[in-house]
């Protein structure tokens, strides 16, 4: 990878808050089962904001953050599996919110996207001979989300981050991760909806949603998250990192690694409580807000590792430079 450093970052979520208390109006539920099985007590949803919008917006702040021209940016790669356009590309869409000119490509990658965007935005910045990249994530997970099933209704909301990468002397990322697993049992994917075609008959086309095997989703992340914190202790040697922000979709893997690897609660960032899973954007969200409630600062080094559909997984360890 090309040395790069983060020289700024920004997130966005939608205005509507849904408690738990909301979701009891909705569902068979309560709030205090919800925070005992999941730790989450609100997320935001969209009403009227798309992907693109609030991709948008988080670009528009990250980019005023780092201090640079708009036109600097030399690629734009975005994460997100709940995009409204099949094509242009969701980084297209927000390419010309923007008005630049540089390539775009979005990434589906499930909840692991943004460090898939990560890696691949800082590798082609070598490859390309780029002096900035944008990598956003942009989620809208209610579109998908079955709020008749209170197994998963709980567990998602809506939001989108962004991160600007800027040429270094020295880098800041360091040993990258990408993995993925076949998902043989189907436990965890979205169907996308079929049409009809003067050749083929679509009898039953229902609204396709989220649908997700818990236990075997439970299973397959703490053993993900806990082989890649392995890894990049391992590769870090004399100079390990001391602070983790994970992809959060249920606190209880969180938890359960964290006892598993004996490390601290104070070693970890969650803000799923507020947020729940956002999918690929949850990572980028709990930077910002990890750095705008002051628990990270320039030259602590953290690990950012995700796991999601696919299955897929990954990490990588970067020293703040914000």
């Amino acid at each position: 990878m090309a040395s790069v450093e983060l020289a700024g970052i920004a997130c966005c979520v939608p205005e509507r808050i849904l408690t738990n208390s909301d979701l009891e109006k909705l569902v068979e539920t309560s709030d205090e089962w919800i925070i005992k099985r999941t730790g989450i007590s609100t997320r935001h949803v969209i009403t009227k904001e798309t992907t693109v919008e609030l991709g948008y917006k988080a670009a528009c702040m990250a980019i005023e953050q780092a201090g640079i021209d708009k036109n600097e940016i030399g690629l734009i790669v975005l994460s997100t599996v709940t995009g409204e356009y099949l094509t242009p590309s969701i980084a297209s869409l927000i390419q010309k919110e923007l008005d630049i000119d540089c390539p775009c490509m979005d990434v589906s990658a499930g909840c692991t996207g943004y460090i898939y965007g990560l890696v691949t935005g800082a590798s082609l910045m070598d490859t390309l001979n780029l002096n900035a990249v944008l990598v956003i994530a942009s989620e809208a997970l209610s579109y998908y989300t079955d709020w008749t099933d209170r197994a998963t209704c709980v567990l998602f909301g809506d939001g989108a981050g962004a991160v600007v990468l800027k040429k270094s002397a020295q880098s800041c990322m360091h040993y990258p991760i990408l993995g993925g697993i076949p998902d043989r049992e189907d436990v965890l994917y979205i169907k996308k909806e079929l049409r009809a075609t003067p050749f083929r008959c679509i009898s039953q086309n229902p609204m396709q949603y989220l649908r997700m095997k818990g236990s075997e989703v439970f299973a397959f992340a703490t053993n993900a998250v806990e082989e890649t914190l392995r890894k990049l202790l391992k590769m870090c040697k004399d100079k390990p990192y001391t602070k983790i922000i994970p992809h959060q979709a249920n606190e209880k893997i969180i938890d359960y690694v964290r006892r598993k690897m004996n490390l601290k609660k104070s070693q970890f960032f969650l803000n799923i409580s507020q947020y729940a899973n956002t999918s690929s954007a949850t990572i980028p969200i709990a930077l910002c807000d990890a750095y705008n409630k002051g628990w990270l600062k320039k030259g602590d080094r953290v690990a950012l590792v995700g796991f999601g559909a696919g299955l897929t997984y990954g990490g990588v360890v970067i020293d703040w430079t914000i």
